[in-house]
C-alpha cells in the first residue's frame, strides 16, 4: 500500500493518474485503491485517514516473518455499463490529458523534463502456552491504551485494563459483523477483517461502505474523471488455483473460460439460480469486506499461528481454540490431525465465502463454480501471480499500455520479476505472446515488455527497489511511525520517475504515444523516441 501510493502520487505529480482507464489492485494494493474510493479519487488525499501506527488488528504485534508467500459468459449487453463509462471516460481524459501534447516530440520532452525465500518463522517468545498465544495475540498496552516498554526498549504486557482495550475492538467488531449474521450470510475471518480496515480509517463513514454506492456518490467516478477501479481475487472452490474473479462498481464475476459470466455488483448476495433471481439484496458490497478479501492472506496468517501453537499441547490448543472462535472460525471443533479450524457447518471460514453464489446452476456451465451455491474467494496473489495484470489485457478493453508496481517478497523482500513470469506464462496460454527476459536476467530498473506486437498492449514493469529508502519491509510489518511512511511513500514515488529523472520521465512519454502514434504513420516516430524503446523494450 505505502509503495504503490507513493507510485500513485508520483503519476499524479505528472498528471498521468488523470489518463488512466482502469485501476486493478490485490493484497495492498487493494487498500489503496479503497483508499482512493472514500477520497473521491483525490490522490494527494491518499494515506492522511489511515491510523498505521497502531496495529490494524489490535493486540496483534507486527510478525516476525522473512516472508515467502504464504501461500504460494459476458456478453454485450452485461458490459455496457463498462462501455458507456469508458466511452464517457475516453472524451473527459482528452480534454484532462490532452493527448495531442504527447504526440509531437519537442513536447514530449518538454512536458516531461517541467527479502529473503526462506520458510516463514515466528519468533516465539515466554515459556508457558498462555503466555505465548498472549504475548502473540495481545499487543504490549498498558492502562491507556498505549505500548509500555521496559528500560531494555522491550515491550511489556501490561494490565487488565490493558487486555479489556484490546479485547473491546472485537467485542465492537462483532457488532459490526451481527447485521450480515442476522440476516442468515455465513461469516468469515474475512468480514472481521474487512470492518478492521474500515475502523482504521479515520472518519469513514461506514452507513455509507458499499462499493457501488461510494462510486454513485463520488463526484469525479459520475463526471467520468476517475479510472474504473478494479478489485482482484482467486477462487478456492474445489482444486482451483488460476482463476481469477474481478470486483468492479457496476460488475462482480470471471473472464476466465471456465466461466466467463458476470452479475451486476449492486446485487450481490441476492439469491440467483439458474440466471433467474428469487430474492434481491443490496448493500452485500461492502467496500472493507472486498477489500478483504482481496487482500486475505491474513487469513493465512490465523491458519499458520494455529499450525504452529497446536504442536505444543493441549492446554495451548484449548487456548488458541477459545481466541479463534472470536474471529467466528470454526464452531468450536477443531481437526487436530490437520492442524486448522474446522468449518462452520459445511463452509470453510478461512476463505471469503460469498453465499449465495450468483452463477449457481447456471445454464450450460457446469464446474467447480457453478456446481455449488457458494464461492470461496481469496488473496488475489495466493495463485503466485502478485501483479494484477491479466484482467486488464483482455481485447474487449484495449488498453495501451499498463503501468505495473511488483512489491513481492522474491529476494531479500524484493521484487525480481518472478510473479511477472507468473503472469506471462499465463497469459502465453492465453494465446498472448509477451517475450521476456529469463529469470535472473530482469533488469533493476523499469522494464518495457510487448513493445513489438501492436496487438498487445505494452506493459511498463517497475519492481520495487530501494531508490530513498529500504523498502523491502516484511508484508506482515502492519505498524509504520511517521517517519517510515514518509520513507515508503518517497521511495515509491522514486519507483515511478526514478528519482525525478527527466531522461525517464520523458521515454515514459514516448512508451505512452508508441500505439497512438503506429495507429497513424510509424515514419513519424521521434529519435529521440526510437532510442528510448531501444532502452526500455525488450
Amino acid at each position: 500500500m505505502l509503495t504503490a501510493s507513493g507510485f500513485i502520487k508520483e503519476m499524479d505529480k505528472y498528471q498521468l493518474f488523470d489518463c488512466l482507464s482502469y485501476m486493478s489492485g490485490l493484497s495492498g494494493g487493494s487498500w489503496v485503491i479503497m483508499d482512493l474510493l472514500i477520497q473521491d479519487f483525490n490522490v494527494t488525499s491518499l494515506l492522511k485517514n489511515w491510523n498505521l501506527d497502531d496495529g490494524l488488528l489490535k493486540g496483534v504485534p507486527d510478525f516476525d516473518i522473512r516472508q515467502k508467500d504464504i501461500v504460494s459468459g459476458m456478453n454485450d449487453q452485461e458490459n455496457i455499463l463498462e462501455e458507456k463509462y469508458v466511452q464517457k471516460r475516453a472524451t473527459s481524459k482528452a480534454n484532462l490529458c490532452n493527448f495531442q501534447k504527447f504526440e509531437n516530440s519537442l513536447e514530449i520532452a518538454s512536458y516531461f523534463f517541467h527479502g529473503d525465500t526462506n520458510q516463514p518463522s515466528i519468533r516465539k517468545r515466554g515459556i508457558g502456552p498462555w503466555s505465548k498465544i498472549v504475548d502473540f495475540l495481545f499487543r504490549n498496552y498498558n492502562e491507556k491504551g498505549n505500548e509500555k516498554i521496559n528500560k531494555n526498549g522491550e515491550l511489556l504486557f501490561g494490565s487488565i485494563e490493558a487486555l479489556h482495550h484490546v479485547l473491546q475492538f472485537y467485542i465492537d467488531l462483532h457488532l459490526d459483523i451481527r447485521p450480515k449474521k442476522m440476516q442468515g450470510f455465513p461469516v468469515s475471518f474475512t468480514d472481521y477483517l474487512g470492518k478492521a480496515f474500515e475502523k482504521r480509517l479515520d472518519g469513514f463513514e461506514r452507513k455509507e461502505s458499499s462499493l457501488s454506492d461510494l462510486t454513485k456518490k463520488s463526484k469525479k467516478f459520475q463526471n467520468f474523471e476517475a479510472p474504473i477501479p478494479l478489485f482482484i481475487a482467486n477462487s478456492r472452490n474445489g482444486r482451483l488455483r488460476n482463476v481469477i474473479f474481478e470486483f468492479s462498481p457496476f460488475e462482480f464475476g470471471s473472464w476466465e473460460p471456465l466461466l466467463r459470466l458476470f452479475v451486476k455488483t449492486p446485487f450481490l448476495g441476492s439469491t440467483i439460480q439458474a440466471g433467474e433471481p428469487f430474492q434481491c439484496i443490496n448493500g452485500y458490497d461492502d467496500i472493507g469486506f472486498i477489500t478483504a478479501t482481496s487482500s486475505s492472506i491474513f487469513n493465512n496468517v490465523l491458519i499458520y499461528i494455529w499450525q504452529l501453537t497446536a504442536q505444543a499441547s493441549k492446554e495451548t490448543i484449548t487456548a488458541v481454540r477459545n481466541i479463534m472462535s472470536i474471529f467466528g472460525l470454526g464452531d468450536g471443533k477443531f481437526d487436530e490431525e490437520n492442524m486448522r479450524p474446522s468449518s462452520l457447518g459445511s463452509l470453510g471460514t478461512d476463505y471469503a465465502v460469498y453465499q449465495p453464489n450468483p452463477f449457481f446452476k447456471y445454464p450450460g456451465v457446469s464446474n467447480e463454480l457453478t456446481n455449488n451455491d457458494y464461492l470461496y474467494l481469496v488473496d488475489g496473489g495466493e495463485d503466485g501471480e502478485n501483479v494484477p495484470v491479466r484482467p486488464l489485457t483482455i481485447p474487449e478493453r484495449s488498453m495501451d499500455i499498463i503501468f505495473i508496481v511488483d512489491s513481492s517478497s522474491d529476494e531479500f523482500n524484493y521484487a525480481n520479476g518472478t510473479k511477472l513470469l507468473n503472469v506471462l506464462m499465463k497469459l502465453q496460454e492465453e494465446g498472448k505472446n509477451y517475450t521476456f527476459p529469463k529469470l535472473g536476467k530482469f533488469p533493476r530498473h523499469p522494464v518495457a515488455l510487448g513493445c513489438h506486437e501492436p496487438n498487445l498492449p505494452i506493459l511498463l514493469y517497475y519492481p520495487n527497489v530501494q531508490h530513498s529508502y529500504s523498502s523491502n519491509t516484511s508484508t506482515f510489518k502492519i505498524t509504520y511511525n511517521a517517519s517510515e511512511v514518509a520513507g515508503m511513500v518517497q521511495n515509491g514515488r522514486d519507483i515511478f520517475s526514478m528519482g525525478s529523472d527527466p531522461y525517464h520521465m520523458a521515454c515514459v512519454g514516448c512508451l505512452i504515444v508508441k500505439r497512438r502514434i503506429e495507429q497513424t504513420n510509424e515514419s513519424n516516430i521521434p529519435l529521440f523516441c526510437k532510442q528510448c524503446y531501444s532502452n526500455y523494450c525488450y
